[in-house]
């Protein structure tokens, strides 16, 4: 898996070059959401980060602050990640 990993909180948030396109995943306690796909980097964490704000923040309504930055870091050969459409 090629791509990037950040924490939102108490979730992941992937995003995963498959050849031309990007994908979004974030996982937590009892919680999967497959995002968007981008064809950027760049859109594909924006994308992430949004969606883990709004889910957090909106859908939850958990009383957390909202993180302005996460730091990604490259995905790690203990990274699996199987994609079923």
């Amino acid at each position: 898996m090629c791509g990037f990993k950040a924490q939102y909180h108490y979730l992941t948030l992937l995003a995963v070059s498959e050849f031309n396109e990007w994908r979004v995943m974030l996982y937590g306690p009892a919680t999967t959401i497959q995002g968007t796909h981008s064809f950027s980097e760049a859109k594909a964490k924006e994308d992430a980060i949004a969606i883990a704000r709004h889910y957090i923040h909106e859908h939850k309504h958990e009383e957390l602050p909202v993180l302005e930055q996460v730091e990604w870091v490259p995905t790690s050969h203990d990274d699996w990640l199987i994609w079923k459409s």
